[in-house]
């Protein structure tokens, strides 16, 4: 397994949980086995380009999320379990959503009152 596949299976398995399903409900709701799931979370098989797609819709986020190099490589040194790494990532990427959502409603503001 290379190391963007391995980063993929990781990302994919995270966003699922994030998103609130199970392997069988990502499955049904991208229209392929509950196996074919399970076997690109375990490395088994590499899903198409198609059902990146269908994937990452499922989850709410884009295509893209799913390749992003590692963005907190400071945790990972610092001993952190993956399930305290995972609430540090959550935690983060929280804070930058409510950032990015504030920063876009003030520019909204901004554009409607001039």
């Amino acid at each position: 397994m290379t190391d963007y596949q391995g980063n993929f299976i990781q990302k994919m398995k995270f966003y699922r949980k994030q998103a609130g399903l199970t392997q069988a409900q990502l499955a049904e709701l991208c229209d392929v086995s509950n196996g074919t799931i399970g076997n690109i979370e375990c490395g088994k098989t590499k899903p198409s380009f198609d059902l990146i797609i269908d994937i990452a819709l499922a989850m709410h986020i884009q295509p893209a999320d799913l390749f992003k190099a590692e963005s907190l490589p400071y945790f990972r040194e610092e001993g952190l379990t993956n399930s305290q790494f995972e609430i540090v990532r959550e935690r983060l990427d929280t804070a930058l959503h409510e950032a990015v959502s504030k920063t876009l409603s003030d520019i909204k503001f901004k554009i409607d009152h001039t």
